[in-house]
Formats: structure tokens, sequence, C-alpha cells
């Protein structure tokens, strides 16, 4: 057992060599809460050959840690080190908070640049380090097609005339068509896909507005005699 002492308020204390062995050394005053180096100020040497009975109650508080001195591995050294390591939660939160604003600003890249032009080149520039683009937003549900219509042209071949109609409040990405003739039985005999290019339209459809298209095709005679009916759809690819 060690006896040392508080160097601001002179408290002495017995410490175990265990107690010291938990924080190299240094401890908390149980008095005062003054941390210090028990070994610095050990004062066993002075005391080896009084016993320990002369030194007064008042001035060595129980052996008990709780009630004397405490290792400070779990009080001072987390303090000695609390600055730093403040800082570097602080610095790992606002990252992660910056990381999590880059993944909801990239998620809605789409439909961020079809209502802000202007920030094209910034969410692009945002996009280099996963290699994503910007385009025109997808959105299927915001599209419908109105007023279809699908004739026999007197001059030969067939005309398809529809409208796609563009519901949303933003720019959305113009969608491919799809066109199936079928027959009397609603089975299908042609089915072809028109792209954007087909249909001579631009990539997107504005803001409330509608796209019109109007397709001339041929048929085999053989083909042509079984069409009775159309359907047309549409989709991204």
């Amino acid at each position: 057992m060690n006896i040392t002492h508080c160097p601001e308020c002179t408290t002495a204390f017995k410490v175990s060599s265990e107690q010291l062995a938990l924080a190299n050394g240094w401890v908390r005053c149980g008095r005062c809460g003054a941390v210090f180096d028990a070994e610095k100020h050990d004062d066993s040497v002075s005391h080896m050959h009084e016993p320990l009975s002369e030194v007064a109650q008042d001035d060595i508080p129980s052996p008990r840690v709780s009630q004397s001195v405490r290792p400070v591995s779990q009080v001072t050294s987390a303090a000695a080190t609390t600055p730093t390591r403040s800082a570097a939660w602080v610095g790992f939160s606002g990252l992660l908070v910056l990381m999590l604003l880059w993944q909801i600003v990239l998620s809605h890249r789409h439909v961020l640049a079809a209502e802000e032009p202007n920030l094209k080149p910034m969410l692009q520039t945002l996009c280099a380090p996963v290699a994503c683009d910007v385009t025109w937003p997808r959105e299927p549900d915001a599209l419908h097609i109105e007023n279809s219509s699908f004739n026999e042209d007197a001059q030969g071949g067939y005309n398809l005339q529809l409208r796609i109609k563009n519901s949303q409040h933003h720019p959305v990405a113009t969608p491919y068509l799809e066109l199936n003739l079928t027959d009397l039985q609603d089975q299908v005999v042609v089915r072809r896909v028109f792209s954007i290019e087909e249909m001579a339209l631009k990539e997107h459809i504005a803001a409330l507005r509608d796209a019109r298209v109007t397709l001339h095709f041929e048929l085999d005679p053989k083909i042509s005699e079984q069409v009775s009916g159309f359907r047309a759809l549409i989709f991204y690819p």
C-alpha cells in the first residue's frame, strides 16, 4: 500500500499498486477533484518507518477508490482526449451529413436538372466520382396516350396518329412507342417499336404539354388482310 498526497489540497491517501496500475499512476483526488501523478507525490518513503496509525484519519480517507482517489483511465484520460475526440467526431459527423446530402441530390438529379436547367453543370460535376449521368427524368406514370387513331391510307399503307400528354409539372423524358396490330380474335399479328428518332420527337416533353405523333408505314398484303385493330403502348427502354 502506498501513501500519496494531493498537490492541490495536500490531502493524503492510501493507494494500492492495483489502483496505480489502472491508469499508469494517474489518479483523481476524492476531495478537491484534482488530477495528479500519484508516483510523483508518493510519501511512502517518508512514512516507511511510521505506523499508519499515526496518520490522521481525517487526512487519509478510506482506501476505497470511490471515497479517496480514482484511477483516471476512465476520467482523466478521457478528459485529456475529449477536445481531440470531439473535434474528430464533429468532423466525421459533418462528413456523414455531406455524404447523405450528396446521395439525396444525386437520387433527385434528373428532376432537379429538369426544374432548374442551370443546375445541370453542377449536378454533372457531382456525378463525376460515381460516373453517373444527368438526363431527363423518366416518369411513366406522368405520361398518357390521348386521341389515338389508326387507319388505312387511301394512297397505300397505314397511318397512326396519337398524342402523348405529360401531366407532370416539369419536363420528362420522351418514351418509346410500341404498336401492336391485332386480328379479329384480338391476337397480335404485328408488333413494332418506334424510337424517339423514328417518331421525330425531342428527347423530352415539356411540363403539362403534349407531343403529337404521326406515323406512316407499309404492311405485307397477307398480313394487312388480318389486321382489324391496334394497341399503342408507351415505355422507357
